[in-house]
């Protein structure tokens, strides 16, 4: 069956075909090439892999490497961005053999495509030695005997990762000296998922990184890739903390796309399954994306169990399988042994699992970004491919379905992270001066900006002042172990009742996801948290397999902090919009059971834990007197009213920025103590803040018109999840006015 025997037999499904909202085709694109001049010899490795010309992005992007500059390359999947990195790299080592290049990705594994992509290219231009590596990766999954041998034994080439520059490579970086001496490119891959808090630690990991190839005297050229984002250059150049150049115009081919919208008239999940099914007993090669390890161990169970035959046919793959065994998986899909995988989000990047026809999205991947990324997986050989997107109940699902115009128009989310958050800058300046101590003329940070932060640093014993005034050392022998790069703060470690680590915990996702009785999902497997010991950093859990997740229910305060600056952009008359800081009082006082596929309330619990207090930005919208009286005047419930308006805008977030939901706060008062009015504050999650929620105060119209159209486009009464309701909502989603919302936002936009 092809593809549009596929969409016709869809179509016609009662079922299935019901819930159709919408059917578009994207055309096919043309390839766009460029002159570049290359070696006969590394043409010809190349022509014997098929590649005959460049496209026009590589040879400018290969043009500006060659010309020094440090360049950012934005290109969708499978658009042969490799070869920008991979060619200046090649020729440099051929000109000058002791040259070195860093090969950085944000999650081990992902390296091993490129690995051996680059193994082949050195091979075929007759770079391969006996005596000395060429290439290796330093991971993780590194031995301890390999990695000495690795430094023994310096290669061309290190494919790693952030993690082990942190606490590998710029911690021991004088093990590492002919290496560093030699560096001249650092190549920077999957640059877009460098966001938030990891983003934000990140960008000291490679300012670090700047500082060591200073102190060794290389000064390598950083070569970095994105999938499509809305900001490519600003966030290289906020990561690196050096200029750039943009590359952001592709010649890559595109096949033709079919993009059905779903809004199922059975569970999203029952229908992602048949037509998964449908696609593989097609002879169709499908991938379907989940937006949970649960639900992908869950799909993959109900399809063997109705089509036995394909057992070996089909496999699940996600983050919890061994690498050994995720190697296998992506191998069986490049050869076309499996028809069928089901993901989470683990199979977006990277990994080369060759062409596929139907690319299955079973709920919003949460940004424009993530589904083209993920539908780039489809259609790679240059055949026409599908992707289906299936609404699950949730609001940008929704939006989306109702408004599949709008999901082709809208812009690409910006990236963002913070370098300046406080709590993350002090903890990598404490390592930088271990690594190499810091100076009043430092070449990587601006002394003079941070002064009071160095100051406080000294005053905690984090930093040592030398005898000058000009000079600090680090107060901590080897600080890199107490931080990981994936949270803010010291984590709070999940342990099972064997002492085996399971997982890590930060800031007030521990309150929230790791009360006694709380349900912690990780790598597929259920937790059930028996004791909470913070003193300690620490929870003890057991392994569980129930059909229900726990959510918290909280009491919360804001205060306002600081000097509050108030927005240039105005939404409205009746409104104040200001931008700040604010600290948040948060405690869980209870929880209650919800059934994991309804998400229906089986029973609620009283639990009893300790305030979390923290400091973060945020920005606030005050409601005058008069649009108060308006909305009581008409039989709305003032409290209920401004938090579904505070659910449904926070739901909004993800359009503009890419960060998750539950990357962002909100809490409303129908007066607020401090000015006696109405105020909704919606505030980034994180200790410190990393600038997300700022990132709405350069389209509040545009933002204040999306969470209308949400709300519009619900059929519900009352409110829902596809609307105004959140599922982490503390006070259990009580009290909401759905009406009331659409009220106040109309108000807000002049409509």
């Amino acid at each position: 069956m092809n593809i549009n025997t596929l969409i016709d037999s869809l179509k016609k499904d009662r079922l299935i075909g019901a819930g159709i909202t919408a059917h578009e085709y994207i055309t096919p694109k043309e390839s766009a090439f460029g002159n570049m001049e290359i070696t006969d010899k590394l043409r010809e490795a190349l022509g014997n892999k098929g590649i005959k010309g460049f496209y026009t992005h590589q040879a400018e992007g290969i043009g500006l490497i060659r010309q020094g500059h440090n360049v950012v390359v934005m290109a969708p999947t499978a658009g042969g961005k490799s070869l920008i990195y991979n060619i200046p790299v090649i020729e440099s080592i051929i000109e000058k053999p002791e040259t070195k290049a860093l090969y950085i990705f944000p999650l081990k594994g992902l390296e091993q495509d490129q690995f051996n992509n680059l193994n082949e290219l050195f091979h075929a231009a007759g770079l391969n030695s006996s005596n000395s590596l060429i290439c290796a990766v330093y991971d993780g999954d590194t031995t301890q005997y390999r990695r000495k041998k690795i430094r023994e034994n310096l290669p061309n080439v290190i494919f790693t990762n952030p993690d082990m520059i942190h606490l590998s490579l710029n911690a021991f970086h004088k093990k590492w000296e002919g290496f560093f001496r030699n560096l001249k490119y650092i190549v920077i891959d999957e640059i877009h998922t460098y966001r938030g808090v990891f983003g934000s630690h990140v960008s000291h990991v490679f300012r670090r990184l700047r500082r060591i190839c200073d102190y060794w005297g290389s000064d390598p050229q950083f070569i970095a890739c994105s999938a499509t984002i809305a900001n490519p250059k600003e966030l290289a150049e906020t990561l690196v903390g050096a200029q750039f150049s943009v590359v952001d115009k592709t010649g890559a081919p595109q096949s033709g796309k079919h993009f059905l919208f779903l809004d199922p008239m059975d569970s999203p999940y029952a229908e992602a399954t048949r037509i998964f099914l449908k696609c593989v007993n097609s002879g169709l090669r499908t991938i379907l994306f989940t937006k949970a390890r649960k639900i992908t161990e869950l799909i993959y169970k109900w399809s063997i169990e109705r089509s036995p035959l394909l057992k070996d046919k089909i496999s699940p793959y996600r983050a919890g399988f061994l690498p050994a065994e995720r190697r296998e998986i992506e191998q069986k899909l490049f050869s076309g042994e499996l028809m069928g995988v089901i993901s989470t989000s683990a199979l977006e990047l990277g990994v080369d699992i060759g062409g596929l026809d139907v690319c299955i999205l079973c709920g919003y991947p949460g940004s424009i970004s993530s589904t083209w990324q993920r539908a780039g997986r489809v259609g790679r050989s240059g055949q026409e491919s599908l992707i289906i997107m299936i609404a699950v109940k949730d609001a940008l699902d929704h939006y989306f379905i109702s408004h599949p115009d709008t999901f082709f128009e809208r812009p690409y989310e910006a990236s963002i992270c913070d370098p300046y958050n406080k709590k993350i800058l002090k903890q990598h300046l404490v390592c930088a001066a271990d690594e190499v101590y810091l100076r009043a003329n430092d070449g990587v940070y601006e002394i003079d900006k941070i002064k009071d932060i160095i100051g406080d640093l000294v005053s905690e014993n984090g930093l040592r002042a030398g005898k000058t005034g000009d000079i600090w050392f680090s107060g901590k022998r080897m600080p890199q172990r107490e931080i990981g790069i994936r949270t803010i703060g010291k984590p709070l470690k999940l342990k099972d009742e064997s002492n085996r680590h399971i997982g890590d915990l930060d800031g007030k996702r521990i309150y929230r996801d790791a009360f006694p009785g709380a349900i912690y999902l990780h790598r597929g497997r259920q937790y059930r948290v028996l004791h909470l010991d913070l003193e300690r950093n620490e929870a003890v859990c057991r392994e569980t397999d129930v059909n229900y997740y726990t959510q918290a229910l909280s009491n919360e305060h804001v205060e306002i902090t600081g000097m509050p600056q108030k927005s240039r952009m105005r939404l409205s008359p009746e409104i104040d919009l200001y931008h700040g800081m604010m600290r948040i009082t948060y405690q869980v006082v209870g929880y209650d059971k919800k059934n994991t596929f309804d998400g229906t309330r089986i029973s609620r619990h009283e639990v009893e834990m300790p305030e979390y207090i923290f400091d973060t930005e945020g920005i606030w919208m005050v409601v005058h007197e008069g649009l108060r009286d308006k909305i009581i005047g008409k039989g709305y419930d003032l409290a209920g009213t401004l938090h579904a308006a505070e659910h449904v805008t926070i739901a909004c977030m993800p359009l503009f920025a890419l960060c998750d939901k539950g990357d962002i706060g909100g809490y409303s008062y129908a007066a607020y103590p401090e000015f006696k009015l109405p105020a909704i504050f919606i505030y980034d999650g994180y200790d410190g803040g990393i600038g997300l929620t700022n990132r709405v105060l350069d389209v509040p119209a545009q933002w204040i018109k999306s969470s209308i159209e949400i709300i519009k486009n619900c059929e519900c009464e009352e409110g829902c999840p596809s609307c105004v309701q959140d599922s982490q909502c503390g006070s259990a989603n009580r009290p909401l006015d759905k009406k009331g919302a659409m009220y106040f936002l109309e108000s807000l936009s002049g409509s």
